[in-house]
């Protein structure tokens, strides 16, 4: 693929160039794993969560295992834990406080349903940063600060939240021996810091060799803003983070400059190399980055570019949209060390139509608009005749069906039919297809 032309909105990179810095740093997601020995389908999610853990590293992804009325797996604390998710069946698994998977699918085992769950954090962006100072198992003390990098968000009475865990516990790993809590964590302005300095009493039976902690920032609405652990990080460690959707919708026969997206070296210093890569996108696409300072280049070519330790990068992309399409995109970083490390973003142009927005020859979803979606979001549907009915299903990652939308009267051509996810429904990743319909429900919605 050939640059063709680059387009710069000045403006934009020129704010960037002085806001040099990011304000946001990586997410560790953290997911909670609530069981009990005595639950058959537990193993399994487990099972699954270890499919996550090796494709992943502890900066990235972390887990944490609690279980009621399991003997002395059991306690108080964790018990207060069901209680403040309000956790009724088993297994139910919960990434960052929102997205809760219970029961088993197909997905599970196999780690699937997790790592879609996942998906929805890997590149997100918090506010915050935890920096320990000291994880001391002999005394049961965990120290550290909090610390506001944001000049825009403002945390009011949330929650600081201390895992104790044990790992070679007869044949389980991961599990939550004690939980402490700072109450009312506030924080408003770079540079606001919380403190934190925790002492957990230790019971004679636990192995001090094989404890260690988590600490995680949890809003009252449940929210995990962000986490860290006392488990060993990998010495070379590159992430990216952006405080945008990587679903883009916009318009075909333009120019798209995103906002910044930030590389991060938060281990030893390194030399990578960047391309973008996508799938199927029409020929009058092309895709370009640019950096803070305002350089551009064609995305195609294998830029090298090094980065010392602790070094953060912003880039921006910068697209000649062509025709209308839904093309599936990447940024591609890679080094000797870490491999091959993918960042995936789609833009949507609108789905081609062959002449058959007036005149469709079966009744058929366009698209869904915006997607991700966080409040009201409408299917457009066509249709090959008046006083014609739909009706648009809803599936979990688990195949279950969550919710059905029901359109009637549709007339020939477009129709735009308003939907409200359901209450219930926590956010995550979903797939939607009309009823009586023989192909699977594999176009994907995702509520934020």
């Amino acid at each position: 693929m050939k640059m063709k032309y680059i387009y710069l909105i000045f403006a934009l990179l020129a704010c960037s160039i002085l806001f040099a810095q990011p304000t946001y740093m990586p997410v560790t997601t953290i997911a909670e794993d609530f069981g009990a020995t005595w639950c058959l389908n537990c193993p399994l999610a487990w099972q699954g969560l270890q499919a996550v853990h090796s494709v992943t590293h502890n900066g990235e992804f972390i887990s944490a295992r609690l279980f009621t009325e399991s003997g002395s797996l059991s306690n108080y604390m964790v018990d207060e834990r069901f209680d403040y998710y309000n956790i009724i069946g088993l297994p139910n698994v919960i990434f960052n406080g929102k997205i809760s998977l219970e029961g088993i699918g197909a997905g599970t085992a196999d780690g699937t349903d997790y790592l879609n769950a996942l998906s929805v954090y890997r590149y997100s962006a918090s506010p915050v940063k935890i920096v320990p100072t000291n994880f001391s198992f002999e005394r049961g003390l965990i120290s550290g600060s909090v610390i506001m990098i944001s000049p825009d968000v403002t945390i009011s009475d949330a929650r600081l939240v201390y895992y104790l865990l044990e790992d070679n516990v007869g044949e389980e790993d991961h599990i939550v021996r004690a939980v402490l809590y700072d109450e009312n964590v506030s924080l408003s302005g770079i540079g606001d810091t919380y403190n934190f300095n925790q002492t957990f009493n230790l019971n004679p039976s636990w192995v001090v060799s094989n404890l260690w902690g988590i600490v995680f920032l949890q809003l009252p609405n449940k929210t995990i803003l962000q986490c860290i652990s006392s488990l060993p990080l990998p010495e070379y460690n590159f992430r990216a983070a952006m405080d945008w959707s990587r679903y883009i919708t916009g318009d075909a026969n333009t120019n798209y400059l995103s906002a910044p997206l930030w590389f991060f070296n938060l281990g030893a210093a390194e030399n990578y190399t960047m391309h973008l890569e996508a799938d199927n996108a029409p020929a009058d696409w092309y895709f370009n980055y640019c950096d803070e300072t305002g350089n551009c280049y064609p995305g195609s070519i294998d830029r090298p570019f090094s980065m010392s330790a602790g070094e953060a990068l912003s880039f921006h992309l910068n697209l000649t949209v062509g025709s209308s399409a839904i093309v599936d995109f990447r940024f591609v970083v890679s080094s000797p060390h870490i491999g091959s490390y993918s960042i995936p973003f789609r833009y949507d142009a609108g789905t081609p139509v062959i002449d058959e927005t007036n005149n469709p020859s079966a009744l058929m979803i366009n698209n869904l608009y915006p997607n991700p979606v966080s409040g009201t979001a409408v299917f457009r549907l066509l249709s090959p005749k008046n006083n014609d009915s739909a009706t648009i299903e809803i599936y979990n990652v688990k195949g279950q069906k969550v919710q059905c939308l029901t359109a009637i009267n549709l007339h020939n051509g477009i129709n735009e039919i308003s939907f409200v996810p359901d209450s219930s429904l926590p956010n995550g990743v979903y797939f939607y297809r009309l009823q009586n319909t023989s192909s699977k429900a594999g176009r994907f919605l995702l509520l934020q």
